[in-house]
């Protein structure tokens, strides 16, 4: 697994984020957060099933990451890295574990898919 410090929203995602917070609404009048990027992006390396297979990485974009992120927040980097790779590597990815990705992509990167959350049952 890899983990590495966020470096930000790209110019593109902070419009995207910017619109929203502009955004009226004609049913709720509050104000709107823009959403925080988070302290860490993760990515996934691994061999999938088929002999051919070189190898994957795809990019975490599960909540729980995040949200583990959040709660993680008084920690330093090298803590708080160690605290995610022992969850999402250590514990969730375990021998004893049936791993299973939910996967998904975008429809204007068709090729590219990213891990949406993980499923881990004991074997």
């Amino acid at each position: 697994m890899k983990i590495r410090l966020h470096e930000g929203w790209t110019k593109e995602e902070q419009r995207k984020i910017d619109a929203y917070v502009n955004q009226l609404d004609l049913l709720d009048d509050q104000d709107r957060t823009p959403l925080e990027a988070p302290r860490f992006r993760g990515a996934y390396r691994y061999r999938c099933w088929d002999r051919r297979c070189r190898g994957h990485e795809q990019g975490l974009l599960d909540w729980e990451f995040v949200a583990l992120q959040r709660r993680l927040s008084h920690c330093s980097d090298e803590e708080a890295r160690d605290e995610l790779k022992k969850k999402f590597l250590d514990m969730m990815c375990a021998p004893k574990r049936d791993v299973a990705f939910y996967v998904g992509n975008q429809a204007k990167r068709r090729h590219v898919f990213s891990v949406l959350g993980v499923y881990y049952p004991e074997r």
